[in-house]
């Protein structure tokens, strides 16, 4: 261990410290001791125009931006990594090493003691896979990833920072029955719903920790207890996501033939800020299903925020008039509003009053304050 990389890493401790994470010894000495450089000789930094630019050990900016609170993308398209002294590259963000302070946040909602038996969904660099190594033992760790190259790269990694946890390459939403069952089991990567497959793979009294995909965003991470083959919990006040930008090439091909048609207009009562407003974007991410949002910048000035859902329906709000432009089956934009105001009449709820119960036949309860109190459901 050298003192300069024990300093980038003390810096980002620091840093996480200040703004309220690692409360626990245990992982404040986990993320000093953690080499996150050893996962990330390479990433791609995102340039304005929407491409990527390579970065390594040789970059002037490397070690402040590894061991900074910053999700870091390693892979694009399922294929390419960065590779140095390379002209910038057009692509989606397929892999990356998480935010640490949002690491920290779910490490920390998993409630550990140090004896438990982890289940990752979700190997990636393998840097989580560390810092869980580091609490809690490597044989205690089990992580799964879909991707054979980038599982056999982590594995790599692990070795040299000096962990062996079991690593497997498989479909994370099925779990690895067969090191269950669990006593936890952490999710970086974001899922629709939970699948039946962890629930009987969590023991009785364990914990999910889990971000659900939505397209509209909203962060949903959620804390789930598992008892009898139902999960059940809050969810946590920090917003969770992972690989946020999935459904950007959809939108801007739904936008090209959205351009070409004309919708029916009305005045608008809610903002396209709320799609972004914490408390509120949650309940509308989770609300306002299958729907993709983009926002756009037309030359005459102003700024329209975009919706697009299967089927060619689409709403644009323009923020400058204050109108919504509504085209197909579905108005997206009245969605909103809806959501909107059962939010308002609910009492403007923060995102940790909001909970979820889910089963092993695929139903998710969403519900306020109480398991009773249900909102709506979804199968």
């Amino acid at each position: 261990m050298t003192n300069f990389w024990w300093n980038n890493a003390q810096r980002l401790v620091d840093t996480l410290e200040a703004d309220g994470y690692l409360a626990d010894p245990h992982w404040r000495q986990a993320f000093i001791e953690t080499p996150r450089h050893l996962f990330l000789p390479a990433f791609f930094h995102p340039l304005p125009d929407g491409r990527w630019r390579a970065a390594d050990t040789g970059s002037p900016d490397y070690w402040e931006s590894v061991y900074s609170d910053t999700t870091l993308t390693t892979q694009l398209n399922g294929a390419i990594t960065p590779t140095p002294n390379t002209e910038p590259l057009a692509g989606e963000a397929t892999s990356s090493s998480t935010q640490p302070s949002l690491m920290a946040a779910m490490l920390d909602a998993l409630s550990l003691a140090g004896s438990e038996r982890v289940l990752e969904i979700g190997t990636g660099t393998g840097y989580n896979a560390a810092l869980l190594s580091h609490r809690l033992g490597a044989d205690k760790v089990t992580s799964v990833e879909v991707d054979p190259t980038v599982s056999a790269v982590a594995r790599q990694r692990l070795n040299l920072a000096g962990h062996q946890p079991t690593t497997v390459v498989g479909d994370g939403q099925q779990g690895w029955g067969s090191g269950a069952p669990y006593d936890r089991l952490i999710a970086t990567v974001s899922v629709p719903g939970v699948p039946a497959a962890w629930l009987s793979q969590v023991r009785d009294g364990g914990v999910i920790v889990v971000s659900l995909w939505r397209d509209l965003g909203g962060g949903p991470l959620v804390r789930l207890n598992v008892d009898d083959g139902i999960a059940q919990g809050l969810f946590l006040p920090e917003a969770g996501g992972f690989m946020p930008v999935r459904s950007v090439a959809k939108a801007r091909q739904a936008l090209s033939i959205a351009a070409k048609q004309t919708g029916v207009s009305r005045p608008a009562t809610v903002p396209g800020e709320v799609l972004h407003e914490p408390e509120i974007a949650l309940w509308i991410a989770l609300r306002v299903p299958v729907v993709t949002w983009l926002g756009f910048t037309p030359e005459e000035g102003g700024l329209q925020t975009w919706l697009f859902a299967a089927g060619g329906s689409w709403s644009m709000l323009d923020t400058t008039a204050g109108t919504v432009e509504q085209f197909g089956s579905r108005r997206l934009w009245d969605e909103v509003e809806h959501v909107y105001s059962l939010w308002e009449k609910a009492g403007r709820p923060t995102r940790g009053r909001l909970g979820l119960t889910a089963t092993s036949t695929g139903q998710h309860s969403f519900w306020l304050d109480d398991p009773s109190n249900i909102q709506w459901r979804h199968s």
